[in-house]
């Protein structure tokens, strides 16, 4: 019975001190997404032009990881695809921001069922993601 109730005491500090000890992490909070065509500010493009897709994210405390920058054509109808991934290692301190750049070239224009493309980021260290609104502006039309 002394074994057990001594056994049983240390699994309840072990878990005690574990629990203490457990950081809890949080991804960087997107800032800002937007698309660069010739160093300007666009929402529509053209096929075969090099659109740069840009991701401002802030570090709410220390991440060390990687992030994922998807371009994703959104299909309507249909599960939506990547085009285009960069991912990117980090290590951010707390308040520290960053820009992530990401360049493709679209292949198809906005129409029958592929509306246009949009932003995902995945933060892996955190198991957690980020996707552009839904509306068109801020994913980007293609003519």
């Amino acid at each position: 019975m002394l074994i057990l109730l001594v056994l049983l005491g240390i699994i309840v500090i072990f878990a005690f001190f574990s629990a203490r000890s457990a950081r809890v992490r949080s991804a960087p909070a997107v800032q800002e997404v937007f698309w660069r065509v010739d160093g300007q500010k666009v929402t529509t493009t053209s096929v075969g032009v090099e659109v740069e897709a840009h991701v401002v994210v802030n570090a709410t405390e220390e991440y060390v990881g990687s992030i994922v920058v998807k371009i994703r054509k959104d299909i309507s109808f249909w599960p939506d695809s990547d085009y285009t991934i960069k991912t990117v290692p980090v290590n951010l301190r707390g308040g520290q921001e960053t820009e992530l750049e990401l360049a493709f070239v679209p292949d198809q224009a906005s129409a029958g069922s592929l509306r246009g493309y949009f932003v995902k980021v995945d933060f892996s260290a955190t198991h957690t993601s980020w996707v552009m609104k839904s509306p068109y502006p801020p994913r980007l039309k293609v003519t």
